[in-house]
């Protein structure tokens, strides 16, 4: 009987300053489950990409 190694612990996602790219970035769970990976880092890239593409607001300003 071997004992499986301990998990490692969650890194927490950066803080970009952009609250969409945060959000995108603090949904990704990469887990065991590689079916839903590329999925998800697509709708991160995707999230990446409208925040370049647009104007830059301060999350500060931004609506709640």
């Amino acid at each position: 009987m071997t004992a499986e190694p301990a998990a490692e612990p969650l890194a927490e996602p950066p803080v970009t300053g952009n609250h969409d790219i945060d959000r995108a970035l603090a949904a990704l769970d990469l887990g065991p489950d590689v079916s839903s990976h590329a999925q998800q880092i697509e709708q991160a890239l995707d999230a990446v990409q409208r925040a370049l593409a647009g104007p830059s607001v301060p999350q500060a300003l931004r609506p709640h």
